[in-house]
């Protein structure tokens, strides 16, 4: 459950570490996972594709927070984990470190408008669980 001023880790390499979430993209207070949110960088690397003081959209990849599934599974990481893409949803790392819920193709082929952006996503994963 993602609020505004939650830390969330990065987890692509992009160069950015640590992101905090400065707005939840809808009309909801509360964002789980495969929701896009506004994000701002804590910690990077200054080489990188990433600069200070600009606002990045995040997707949310993993929540610390129990995720119940339909067939009554649940699942739980140890930290809070998105991605990072720029303001026209490209995604600036080449590579995704750890897993990726299945929640996120889902909401892909529900929502049609970021389809293709997800589905490069889903490529780069080397697991999806």
């Amino acid at each position: 459950m993602i609020k505004i001023s939650t830390k969330l880790m990065v987890v692509d390499n992009s160069g950015a570490k640590l992101a905090k979430c400065i707005k939840l993209m809808g009309k909801q207070k509360i964002s789980t996972v495969g929701n896009l949110i506004l994000v701002t960088l804590f910690k990077f690397i200054h080489s990188k594709k990433v600069k200070k003081r600009t606002i990045y959209l995040g997707l949310i990849v993993g929540i610390s927070y129990w995720t119940t599934r339909i067939d009554g599974s649940y699942i739980k990481f140890f930290s809070n984990r998105l991605l990072v893409f720029n303001k026209s949803y490209k995604f600036l790392g080449t590579r995704v470190y750890g897993v990726i819920l299945k929640e996120i193709r889902l909401k892909s082929i529900k929502d049609k408008n970021y389809r293709k952006f997800f589905q490069k996503i889903i490529s780069y994963s080397s697991l999806i669980v």
